[in-house]
């Protein structure tokens, strides 16, 4: 990696963090600057300015959820289990990812509607090919984009919940609660 890209990596990162803790409109570049150990100049430089800063951080974070090498696996397998496995693999993108939905919960409506669109597209694009399939096998009975949509957003929304109510959430585990949401998906989609 060149010096420049370690620069920039080491600001994105620190951006994460401070936007992360202190909400997109408290976090300065300044103090993102200073806690990168750059100046200013340098961050204007590689970014040219705070919204530009923001949107590159999260399109360096935010990891498409591709499951184009898995497809094989999971169309040889019962639905179930396929979206049994893919419902914990996207709670634990989920869960790697908590600086960018904490992020997106302390951003202006826009900007979070910005975030919730992109994390959400990453996952849904990877998605997709396998309830393509699955439609084209007459083994679902759905649109595949809906669907996509609906079980990305379920969970997306039961993590958010959780990450709000901390203890409070439930007396089940979020991983339990996803499991079942993947089964009751299943049980409605499955022909």
């Amino acid at each position: 990696m060149s010096k420049k890209d370690e620069t920039r990596t080491r600001i994105m990162s620190t951006a994460l963090q401070l936007f992360s803790e202190q909400g997109y409109t408290r976090a300065t570049t300044k103090q993102i600057a200073e806690k990168s150990n750059v100046n200013e100049i340098t961050l204007f430089r590689h970014f040219g300015n705070k919204e530009t800063l923001f949107q590159e951080t999260l399109e360096y974070y935010v990891e498409e959820m591709h499951l184009n090498d898995e497809i094989e696996r999971l169309i040889s397998q019962d639905f179930e289990k396929s979206m049994s496995e893919i419902a914990a693999d996207y709670l634990e993108y989920c869960k790697r990812n908590k600086s960018l939905y904490l992020i997106q919960m302390r951003l202006p409506d826009n900007m979070e509607k910005f975030v919730k669109l992109k994390m959400s597209r990453g996952f849904k694009k990877g998605i997709m090919p396998y309830f393509i399939h699955l439609e084209s096998e007459g083994m679902i009975n759905g649109d595949p984009e809906k669907m996509a949509s609906t079980f990305i957003n379920s969970i997306l929304g039961a993590y958010t919940i959780y990450l709000l109510s901390k203890d409070t959430f439930s007396r089940f585990s979020i991983d339990e609660l996803v499991q079942e949401h993947a089964r009751q998906f299943v049980s409605y989609y499955r022909v």
